[in-house]
């Protein structure tokens, strides 16, 4: 994660800041909840949580960071109602939230190879396609799968 978002950065910041005192700092708002999703987001998809099909591209790489950062913002407005700030709670706040953290992923994917890197990260691996070859046993005679067999290769195997 210290190629994306490193120690210093504020979403790292942010992140800790949430991490050790979501339940008792009034002061965290939703800029810090914004930037605390974008790195959570990307850390879950760099870890490879709950990725059940890799993107092939870049739009459905950002689809899956969307849903990973709506999931982290929704779950830290719900730990929050508690809160005595009532302007917390508001669809306003909602929206500088998502805001924040979209402007911080495009802010990452936008460096260069950065959307390739990722969707390379979970890729399957390339593996090449070997022909299968059989041995027929009266001739000792390999032929591949692919290959056809004509009529008069098989009256002779017979």
């Amino acid at each position: 994660m210290d190629a994306y978002y490193p120690t210093s950065s504020a979403e790292y910041q942010a992140h800790v800041l949430i991490a050790e005192g979501v339940w008792w700092n009034p002061e965290i708002g939703p800029v810090d909840i914004g930037l605390c999703a974008a790195y959570a987001a990307l850390s879950r998809y760099v870890k490879g949580e709950d990725l059940y099909l890799p993107p092939r591209n870049s739009s459905e790489l950002q689809s899956i960071l969307r849903s990973y950062s709506d999931h982290v913002i929704n779950s830290l407005f719900s730990q929050i109602r508690s809160w005595a700030r009532s302007d917390y709670r508001t669809p306003a706040a909602y929206a500088t939230a998502r805001e924040q953290c979209a402007k911080s992923l495009r802010a990452i994917l936008s460096q260069s190879n950065a959307i390739s890197k990722l969707i390379d990260l979970h890729s399957p691996p390339v593996t090449p396609v070997y022909p299968v070859t059989a041995l027929d046993k009266d001739d000792e005679t390999t032929t591949t799968a692919f290959e056809p067999t004509t009529a008069s290769q098989e009256i002779r195997s017979r």
